[in-house]
């Protein structure tokens, strides 16, 4: 949905969807009934110069179920949060807000000014903190050549509050397999070197991992039509298992359980 108010012609978006389930979050719960909804309201435009801008929020309430990520019941916030800008211009593009962008090299860290865009066939980004008492800055850049992929990404302060940088390539043996190694020097920790790779056959798509860190992941999917299927495990037998059937119009079906005894089923539609 999109309306058009002021005097600066922004157009103003409405977004979001709703939910039905039945869920537990581990074992030690039962499986009650939940519904919830998450409504995102977005203002854009642009002005003579060309700049383009956009800024929004969003709200909800109730419970939304993250059936294929976190495998959790997220409870919706009923407050309105505070929300970036973000800026437009000449291919490059800024977004300002208090602690709003992530940290580049770890998400659990946070900047106030993103900085992003191109420059020939080199990608780049940056995210700044601004406060007296900064908790990270870092950049990324990134690129491809052929077959094959590289980022470069670094910052001053990880988890533990050492600069730390990451370093991947990606090559592309054929339509059918995909493979990347990534050193990731762990800021004071010790470095870890991971092999991944993807094979696709038809409907069916493998993915697998390993460091030298013992760390090994394993995950398989499979699309059919409307339906899609995925099973992911690790050295621990963490495993996780997903399905979802598009019902149409916006409309989709899904279940979903783990080795926590998380256990969901229900049916979401977007608006």
């Amino acid at each position: 949905m999109v309306l058009a108010a002021g005097v600066a012609q922004a157009d103003v978006t409405f977004s979001g969807k709703g939910e039905v389930s039945v869920a537990q979050a581990d074992g030690n719960g039962t499986m009650t009934v939940r519904s919830g909804y998450d409504l995102n309201v977005a203002v854009s435009g642009a002005s003579d110069t060309g700049i383009t801008y956009s800024m929004g929020f969003d709200m909800g309430a109730g419970h939304l179920i993250d059936y294929n990520d976190d495998y959790a019941i997220d409870e919706q916030a009923e407050e309105i949060g505070t929300s970036a800008v973000t800026i437009g211009y000449g291919g490059v593009t800024i977004v300002a807000g208090q602690d709003k962008s992530d940290d580049l090299y770890d998400d659990t860290q946070n900047g106030d000014i993103a900085i992003s865009g191109a420059f020939g066939g080199l990608n780049f980004a940056a995210v700044l903190d601004t406060d007296s008492g900064a908790t990270s800055n870092s950049f990324s850049l990134s690129g491809s050549a052929t077959d094959v992929t590289w980022s470069l990404v670094s910052t001053d302060a990880d988890d533990a509050g050492n600069a730390a940088a990451k370093v991947t390539v990606g090559y592309t043996v054929s339509d059918a397999l995909s493979m990347s190694v990534k050193h990731d020097n762990k800021g004071a920790s010790a470095a870890i070197n991971t092999v991944s790779a993807t094979y696709t056959m038809g409907a069916l798509t493998l993915t697998a991992s390993a460091d030298d860190n013992n760390d090994n992941d394993f995950g398989v999917g499979y699309t059919a039509g409307p339906l899609a299927i995925a099973y992911s495990t690790d050295e621990e037998d963490a495993w996780d298992f997903n399905a979802t059937y598009d019902l149409g119009g916006g409309a989709q079906a899904f279940a979903s359980t783990n080795a926590s005894e998380f256990a969901a089923v229900g049916m979401s539609f977007a608006f």
